[in-house]
């Protein structure tokens, strides 16, 4: 009985706002009014699960909440709950995107931005699911940005922890090899290839379930060797070594905390120590963000963490990144916004061109996993087999990667008949973390 009830509530939503049962049409942007696409099954399903869960957490540490940050917070608790509740509703209702009133050092981005959105396009399931989903996360953080007293916390914190204090054993492991290996191209590959897989590690992706890695860690790179779709590890690697036009500078543009942001450090220690670069500079989120991304507060708590542990190969790493930190070899960026706006990156020149500057003196960028990667080519339905290049739309203010597990129903460089083939043994093959690709593109435009 339920699951009829269940269709007929489905079968009510679709036709009360207008939603086609189809894939997203070749050569269109990604929205939720096609049901057959992820994003239909984000705006319908994850992300309300997302916001019940917040609700969820916050109701149940009130408590311990008011405790830390006063009585007088217990009211904005409550007012906090009520309004990520009605965004839920609007969510659910596909209403328009509201603009931003509060003090948000963003909102006039923002604003400009929902202003310039299509009319009758401007609602969460009939606007571009990139959008959509970043306003969700945007609104999420103003709540808290627009209270009194807990203006600095964030939501997803304790959950980012618990994922970077699960991955105990993996990063032991992972550093008994890495203070052994040897500085060559294979290891260098190798690293790369562990830091693919860490993004496995997405909280939003699971709507902040918690994630456990199985197995070891090395065996896993080797196991997944295969489920590389697009492997430009060796430009990559010959880009570092011959490249000496730029800076000698690289710029991680970074995914989520935990694990991730571990083998972020672990590859930033070897790009370091080789003497590849001189310098690895870590960009990171200013608000929370997608759940599970990092901002500087979870960049600290993780040398911190290492730091103070008690095995000692952990507390030797924690010292000697903070050492890496304090020696500016490695560098926390200027916080910026850009990163947490709507914008596709090809837009960086026009809406930012400081921070399209600035990455233009580094020697390599790379973007870590799958929301960076959808701002790289944006949530458009590209042909499978069209070049990087082309889809990065004009963005190359210099050599540019992308490592990222396949969390979305985009994607491009395939090989002709790639797709059709895996699509024959796995049909939800561009959902599940289980593949991955390592895209490059060099400043003169030339690609594999």
């Amino acid at each position: 009985m339920s699951n009829v009830i269940n269709k007929g509530t489905v079968a009510e939503f679709d036709a009360k706002y207008g939603i086609l049962d189809l894939n997203t049409p070749p050569n269109t942007l990604m929205c939720g009014i096609y049901k057959q696409s992820f994003a239909y099954y984000t705006l319908r399903s994850r992300l309300p699960v997302t916001l019940t869960t917040i609700i969820n957490n916050i109701t149940r540490d009130k408590d311990d909440l008011v405790l830390e940050f006063g009585e007088k917070s217990r009211e904005e608790i409550k007012n906090i709950i009520g309004l990520i509740s009605k965004l839920k509703y609007q969510l659910q209702t596909d209403k328009e995107l509201e603009p931003f009133n509060g003090i948000e050092p963003d909102k006039e981005v923002w604003n400009n931005f929902i202003n310039q959105l299509e009319s009758g396009k401007n609602c969460f399931f009939k606007t571009c699911w990139l959008y959509a989903e970043c306003y969700i996360y945007r609104r999420l953080s103003s709540f808290f940005e627009n209270s009194q007293m807990l203006t600095k916390f964030d939501h997803f914190a304790k959950q980012k922890q618990k994922a970077l204090v699960n991955s105990i054993e993996f990063m032991e492991e992972i550093l008994n090899v890495l203070r052994k290996i040897d500085c060559t191209s294979d290891s260098f590959r190798l690293l790369l290839k562990l830091n693919l897989w860490g993004n496995r590690c997405d909280l939003s992706i699971t709507s902040g379930k918690e994630i456990h890695l199985d197995g070891k860690p090395f065996d896993l790179v080797r196991r997944y060797d295969n489920n590389i779709l697009i492997d430009d590890s060796n430009l990559i690697v010959e880009c570092l070594r011959t490249d000496n036009s730029k800076n000698s500078v690289v710029e991680l543009i970074c995914d989520n905390a935990g694990y991730e942001l571990f083998t972020d450090l672990v590859l930033a220690d070897y790009m370091i120590r080789s003497n590849l670069i001189d310098k690895v500079r870590f960009n990171l989120k200013a608000i929370p963000w997608f759940v599970s991304d990092t901002t500087i507060n979870d960049f600290t708590w993780a040398l911190q963490y290492l730091q103070n542990h008690s095995i000692p190969i952990l507390r030797e790493y924690g010292e000697r990144w903070q050492k890496l930190l304090d020696e500016n070899k490695f560098e926390i960026a200027t916080i910026d916004h850009f990163w947490t706006s709507p914008y596709e990156y090809y837009r960086m020149c026009d809406i930012n061109p400081d921070l399209y500057a600035r990455l233009s003196e580094a020697r390599l960028l790379i973007f870590k996993g799958d929301l960076n990667y959808r701002k790289l080519i944006g949530d458009f339905s590209w042909n499978f087999t069209e070049s990087f290049i082309t889809c990065l739309r004009g963005f190359l203010p210099t050599n540019v990667s992308s490592l990222r597990t396949v969390k979305a129903d985009l994607i491009c460089g395939l090989l002709e008949g790639q797709a059709e083939s895996i699509l024959s043994t796995n049909r939800n093959w561009m959902t599940t973390g289980d593949y991955g690709t390592i895209q490059f593109v060099n400043r003169s435009g030339i690609s594999k």
